[in-house]
């Protein structure tokens, strides 16, 4: 008999994503005020304390926002994806949290000589081999992302098959080859993509897009993996929070 699959992610998690599929339902807008705290926990079988800390992500990633003594009000439609810089996950996490479900294709996959940038940012000798991870990420068959991973050919477990990486890049690193990613040091920039490019996802040449340029380390501060993750401009937004000190 099939296994039961089981949903392993906090309850809060789980209902904000309720909420988002009700908003596709019953055809929330921007602007529209949402049912009231006590409707929600009413509709959705679920505790108020549990329903809030929902609801709060939903603010957090400003798809809602408050007005004090009116409710709360949709804010963001769900095409974008508004993003904590701060958090360093993978494509499939981020995608999975917003109940889409993340597909990759891999456009190259090859092993190469480091160069003298790659092999400085890796902390390798130039001419180390690394392999270079190509990609299209799409959610729903639709393009959002298109990265570069270049990474040691000496911590791939096995032979290098375009297959194995249509999945979650630090899923395959932590779980076959024992490396986890602890914290990247990243540069954002405003570009626009090479049209062959573009025109190979079939979107427009002049698309903004949103360049997240990061080093990835281990816990034990040992660099190994150097990637270029470009975010569709019109689909996605980051947000990080600044303190004055």
């Amino acid at each position: 008999m099939a296994g039961v699959t089981r949903d392993s992610r906090s309850l809060p998690i789980q209902i904000r994503d309720e909420i988002l599929e009700m908003f596709d339902v019953e055809g929330y807008q921007v602007g529209d005020r949402i049912p009231s705290e006590q409707e929600l926990a009413e509709r959705l079988h679920v505790s108020r304390p549990t329903l809030r800390e929902a609801l709060k992500f939903l603010e957090e990633e400003r798809f809602l926002y408050c007005k004090h003594g009116r409710g709360r009000f949709v804010a963001l439609e769900r095409s974008c994806v508004y993003e904590a810089i701060t958090r360093l996950q993978s494509v499939t996490e981020m995608m999975q949290e917003r109940s889409l479900v993340a597909q990759a294709r891999v456009l190259s996959l090859r092993e190469e000589p480091a160069g003298e940038v790659i092999a400085t940012q890796l902390g390798i000798e130039a001419d180390t081999p690394v392999v270079l991870l190509e990609r299209i990420r799409l959610a729903e068959q639709e393009p959002l992302i298109y990265s570069i991973d270049i990474f040691p050919r000496a911590i791939v477990k096995g032979h290098l098959e375009p297959k194995e990486f249509e999945g979650s890049l630090l899923s395959i690193m932590e779980e076959r080859w024992n490396v986890r990613l602890d914290y990247s040091k990243t540069i954002i920039s405003a570009v626009q993509l090479d049209s062959d490019i573009t025109q190979n996802m079939g979107l427009p040449a002049d698309l903004p897009w949103i360049l997240l340029e990061q080093v990835n380390y281990t816990a034990y501060h040992e660099p190994v993996v150097y990637s270029k993750d470009y975010h569709r401009g019109d689909k996605f937004s980051f947000h990080v929070v600044r303190r004055h000190y």
